[in-house]
């Protein structure tokens, strides 16, 4: 007697790969972080291979010797990363695309007025999860999300030092409102709902509320400006130049839908202008040089500063002196820059950050120098002509997804 195989839905007996491709080509601005394409992806399938092969050059930069690094991301983002309502869409025909339309055009986001905005709803969510503060406002720079200057040192942690009458004296203000317990609930499905529309496909149990996407390969490659001399007038010239072959080849199963999307950013070494002095002269007395019986108390190297310190430039402060606190240890965990010429006598301008502030009104992001200055980031091109500041980009990417999906018009 022949064996019965029952099927359940969504399963099959093989599955088939596609093979989608997408060429890329544009321009970007140094901490920018740009779209390079996107792909939706359906419950049960699997990501079996990603890869990028592109080039990269920039307009003439100003500094022959100063470096930076061209980073990309892969990650999947699933449609309740981005709104856990959304799940709502797979079920009804009739549910309304309200809010999530782009009210003009968005060329960074390959978008046209009154489409449905995936692209930069997906990049703000993972610019929100991996690049940001909890509670912090985004910045932005050539209309999309701008990154942090990824150059670290002592004055990574500042903040200002509360005062007395600001600090909590209840720990029920800390902790909030939060529940006692989860009421676990099982029940027969009677109707379609998202979770049965995932069973579908295959896939069992989702995760409730909203998630986090995932990064599912990040590179990274550094790059010194080339030289170059016009054969014209012999005048010289730098540019930065990447050329990529990017692989991600492990494998991925997508459990819900959402999309694969590759970002990528420019992020040249800057220099903290207004940290032209070195932390070590102020080294004075045992509690900076850490006694042995100090080593096991997390509070050790917190230490007062004051906006006035020696180690911050003039442009940095203002009239008030504002208390501040710090991390002793993460002078000697990470480390502080040191230029022994910052007026330039060879006639090079050393690429530097003018963001760190220790201003009254300054956020907390601008204590700690994390982000450059929009001009600072036009400083860094040789020309001072808006459309001589970018970055020029062109490739083709490529993926092989395990699926559903058979290809019956060829």
């Amino acid at each position: 007697m022949a064996q019965i195989s029952v099927l359940q839905p969504g399963q099959a007996k093989t599955r088939h790969d596609r093979r989608p491709n997408f060429g890329i080509a544009g321009v970007m601005k140094p901490y920018g972080l740009y779209p390079l394409c996107i792909h939706p992806v359906l419950p049960g399938e699997t990501l079996k291979s990603f890869e990028t092969k592109w080039r990269v050059i920039s307009k003439p930069v100003k500094h022959p010797l100063a470096g930076a690094w061209l980073e990309t991301w892969l990650c999947y983002v699933k449609m309740t990363d981005l709104d856990r309502n959304l799940g709502e869409m797979f079920i009804s025909d009739t549910y309304s695309s309200s809010g999530h339309t782009a009210g003009s055009d968005q060329e960074r986001y390959f978008t046209k007025s009154g489409q449905i905005e995936w692209v930069k709803k997906c990049v703000d969510r993972i610019h929100e999860a991996y690049f940001t503060h909890e509670n912090e406002t985004p910045r932005s720079i050539d209309g999309v999300p701008k990154v942090k200057v990824n150059m670290t040192g002592w004055w990574q942690n500042m903040i200002f030092k509360p005062s007395a009458e600001s600090m909590p004296t209840d720990l029920n203000e800390l902790q909030g409102e939060l529940s006692a317990r989860e009421m676990l609930m099982q029940s027969q499905m009677t109707e379609l709902t998202y979770e049965r529309y995932l069973q579908e496909y295959g896939v069992q149990s989702i995760r409730t509320g909203i998630g986090e996407p995932e990064i599912l390969r990040y590179t990274r490659s550094w790059t010194l400006p080339t030289n170059h001399v016009e054969p014209s007038d012999g005048t010289p010239s730098s540019a930065w130049a990447w050329s990529d072959h990017i692989k991600a080849e492990k494998d991925k199963r997508f459990q819900e839908p959402g999309f694969i999307i590759q970002l990528a950013c420019i992020r040249p070494k800057l220099f903290q202008a207004n940290l032209p002095y070195s932390m070590v002269g102020n080294l004075w007395g045992f509690s900076d040089w850490y006694p042995i019986y100090n080593m096991p108390d997390p509070n050790a190297g917190v230490k007062d500063l004051n906006s006035d310190d020696a180690v911050f430039a003039a442009a940095a402060q203002d009239a008030g002196v504002e208390n501040m606190l710090y991390d002793h240890k993460d002078l000697l965990s990470h480390g502080e820059q040191f230029v022994n010429e910052w007026t330039d006598p060879a006639g090079y301008s050393l690429p530097v950050s003018t963001g760190l502030e220790v201003k009254s009104t300054s956020e907390v992001e601008d204590l700690r120098g994390e982000y450059a200055k929009d001009a600072d980031i036009n400083a860094l091109f040789s020309s001072a002509t808006a459309t001589d500041q970018f970055c020029y980009y062109e490739g083709i990417s490529q993926a092989r997804v395990a699926g559903h999906i058979v290809d019956t018009t060829r």
